[in-house]
This record gives structure tokens, C-alpha cells and sequence, in this order.
């Protein structure tokens, strides 16, 4: 996969004003060959937004492509061009506590631009972030993000893929020992990753079970943090109140489950006001994800 080269190089090179005429292009392109994703955004959709018609879901799933189109364009002006952005806090007194935590976990979601939101912080409060990603559809892409990302944030972000194994959990929890800040996306499931069930806007959701267990063993708070977008080089960070997974000496997973149930609460709350910006390319709903496998039988 190129694009995100090509991405770079129009970044740098296409005159500002031409910018948004090319975003729109290649989003009416996706919206159209990337059946999957689209797929999925309107299934979520019509869980986020029970009683809307199918036809409405697919023009607000177009809407949803613009946005992320506009995220990782952002991104990359970051990236390339040291552009600066403005952004307003919600949630400050938490952003302050995470800022001198020692050891804490960033529980966020693919929801508007996560990329952005690690490199501010990291920039903002001179702490190192540890960020933990879904694995990209091949080598050279994921790569290219993780060189670009670590060589813009001057090394306060650095990158490790969810398939890594098991030895990145290891890594994971003497990261955390050791006083330092990691950032995991709780709204996606990959194949073979242990998760537990939650609920949201009524129904059964899976959710990671690894950042409620690393929080356990490591004895760190996790906080929900999200970034979107607001605006041309304008975003809102919204920090919540950190959830702090028990070891109650009851069984580890009803001290999981009850975290899991925060999590999910906060997570519905933060899509039901911001679903134009949540980029749920991959089942997140059982229901769905069970008619999915179907599908493919």
C-alpha cells in the first residue's frame, strides 16, 4: 500500500486550496471500492441509530469517510509540515492527572484523530507515550507510519502492533512499571484477541480484554481519552474520569467486567454525540459480527 506515501507527497506539494477538491475524489473513491468499510459503518450506524432507513445510513457513512479522510490528511500536515494546530480541553483535571501519572493506561477509540491526539500530548507534556495499533494491511504501510509518526514526535511516540504477541504484552506491563504512559484502542476486536462482553445502545459488544488486564496486574488507572475534530486545525480532547479495574479477590474476569461496563458507558456516550467521527471499520456489535460469520460460511 502507497497511498499513505502518495498522501505525504500531496501534503507537501498540492497548493491548499486544490486540498479539499482531492479529499473529496478520493473519499467518493473509497466510498465505492472499499465495500467493507463502508459495510460496516452502516451496520454500526444502525445500532448507534436505531430506526434510521439504510439509504440514510449510506449518506451518512459517505460523511463519515470525509471526516477520516480529513483526519489523516491533517495528520500528515503534522507529520510533514510541522503544521500547528489549536485545540480546547474537556476534562482538564483529568488531563492533568494523567499528565504526572506514574504509569497509566490511555484507553481511547477510533474516533476522530487518535494519531494527532498522542503527538500533542506527547508534545504538550514532554511524556513518552507508548501507542499500541491494530496491525496495517501490510509491512511497507506499517513502516512508513511507524517511522513517521516516532520521527515527528521526536520519539515521544512510539509504535507497536497488536500482532506482535505475546512478548508485547510482557513489554506492555514493564512499560507501565516503569512509570510510562500506554495508549490502546478499546472499540476493535481482531482475530484471536481475548475479549470481553459489554453493552451498548442495548445490545452485546466485544471488547478487548487487554488494557483491563494489563491495568489489573500493573495496578494503573486507565483513562478514556478522545480527540476530534472541530474544525480546519481545530480539535477537542475529551478526557473522562479515570476507571480503576478492582482486585477484590473476587474472580479476575467480574473485576474486568465491571471495568469493562464503565468503559463501554463512556464509549456509548462519546459516539452517540460524536458517531460522524467514529471510523468503525470492523464489527464491533455481536449481533453483527455473528451475521458476519454467517455470511461467510
Amino acid at each position: 500500500m502507497l497511498w499513505r506515501r502518495y498522501l505525504d507527497w500531496a501534503i507537501a506539494n498540492v497548493p491548499f486550496h486544490l486540498q479539499p477538491i482531492l479529499l473529496t475524489v478520493w473519499t467518493i473513491f473509497f466510498f465505492f471500492f472499499a465495500a467493507p468499510a463502508r459495510r460496516s459503518i452502516v451496520s454500526n450506524l444502525a445500532f448507534v441509530l436505531p430506526g434510521s432507513s439504510s439509504l440514510m445510513n449510506h449518506f451518512r457513512a459517505f460523511r463519515t469517510l470525509v471526516n477520516f479522510a480529513w483526519t489523516i490528511a491533517e495528520a500528515a500536515n503534522y507529520r510533514v509540515n510541522k503544521a500547528e494546530f489549536s485545540y480546547e480541553v474537556d476534562g482538564a483535571e483529568f488531563l492533568e492527572q494523567l499528565s504526572t501519572a506514574s504509569g497509566a493506561i490511555v484507553l481511547t477509540a477510533h474516533i476522530g484523530n487518535y494519531d494527532l491526539g498522542a503527538a500533542l500530548f506527547a508534545q504538550r507534556f514532554n511524556r513518552e507515550i507508548q501507542m499500541v495499533r491494530a496491525p496495517e494491511p501490510d509491512q511497507e504501510t506499517a513502516r512508513h507510519l511507524r517511522s513517521a509518526v516516532e520521527k515527528r514526535s521526536a520519539g515521544g511516540v512510539r509504535i507497536a502492533y497488536s500482532t506482535e504477541g505475546a512478548l508485547l504484552s510482557f513489554d506492555l506491563l514493564s512499560a507501565l512499571r516503569r512509570g510510562e504512559i500506554v495508549s490502546i484502542q478499546g472499540d476493535r476486536i481482531i482475530e484471536g484477541v481475548v475479549h470481553t462482553e459489554g453493552q451498548m445502545f442495548g445490545e452485546s459488544v466485544a471488547i478487548p480484554s487487554g488494557p483491563f488486564t494489563l491495568a489489573q496486574v500493573a495496578h494503573v488507572p486507565i483513562y478514556p481519552l478522545f480527540i476530534v475534530r472541530a474544525g480546519y486545525r481545530r480539535y477537542r480532547i475529551l478526557t473522562r474520569e479515570p476507571i480503576r479495574v478492582a482486585r477484590s479477590g473476587a474472580a479476575r474476569a467480574q473485576d474486568i467486567g465491571k471495568a469493562v461496563a464503565s468503559w463501554c458507558q463512556i464509549l456509548e456516550e462519546t459516539i452517540a454525540q460524536h458517531w460522524p467521527q467514529w471510523f468503525g471499520f470492523g464489527p464491533l456489535f455481536v449481533r453483527d459480527a455473528k451475521a458476519d460469520a454467517l455470511r461467510d460460511v
